[in-house]
């Protein structure tokens, strides 16, 4: 599964919660009118992206034709803890090089320190070598804590578009600055206005595993 905008999470727990507590899904109406969208159009491009993404499935022959695939609990927090440290997601690859496709669910876990990892983080393997002068090389991990905002200069996973990649932020009015840190590679410059960008998360560590 592909990673998911907030306000797609957001949707995705309303759909489950409303099958919970009722045994079928919302409506299209409903959808809109619990995040005060401006009709039913608006709600289903949330759900294209939804099932685009890999999280449900859609009938449109029926007013309430939403099937959630994955039942489970969000991938982006740690799914338990340990009595020496706390089992953190793997999602997939991000790109620190050209963009890519989001990054994906594979299902593995890695065991981190309580102190390092926490709630709302997860981990990504990097490809591309646009960040090797920040010491980031194809292979590593990155820890990452899912955030939507960033300040000038954090390493950070962003959504371009639905696709995703390691950069750092900068921000300068209404124009944003994804920076590689490798000269062979130009700063991804957007003024807003032809681009969809969101900040999936900031990475707090990298992690190299030698034996690799």
């Amino acid at each position: 599964m592909k990673l998911m905008t907030d306000r797609q999470q957001q949707v995705l727990d309303y759909i489950l919660e409303h099958i919970s507590g009722n045994g079928y899904p919302p409506t299209l109406r409903e959808i809109a009118g619990r995040f005060h969208l401006s009709g039913p159009r608006a709600a289903v491009k949330h759900l294209e992206a939804l099932q685009r993404k890999g999280h449900i499935r859609r009938n449109t022959g029926t007013s309430r034709g939403i099937e959630v695939l994955h039942r489970k609990p969000s991938p982006l927090q740690p799914e338990h803890t340990t009595g020496s440290g706390i089992l953190v997601p793997v999602l997939g690859t991000v790109p620190a090089g050209p963009l890519d496709l989001a990054v994906q669910e594979n299902g593995d876990t890695l065991l981190l320190d309580p102190s390092l990892a926490g709630e709302g983080t997860f981990l990504l393997q990097v490809k591309g070598n646009s960040m090797t002068g920040d010491h980031i090389l194809p292979g590593d991990m990155v820890l990452v804590k899912k955030q939507d905002t960033a300040d000038d200069g954090d390493l950070v996973v962003a959504l371009i578009d639905e696709e995703a990649t390691l950069k750092r932020f900068r921000h300068d009015g209404n124009k944003i600055t994804l920076l590689p840190s490798n000269p062979d590679y130009q700063p991804m410059i957007f003024d807003g206005t032809s681009h969809a960008i969101s900040i999936v998360g900031k990475v707090k560590a990298v992690i190299r595993i030698t034996d690799r």
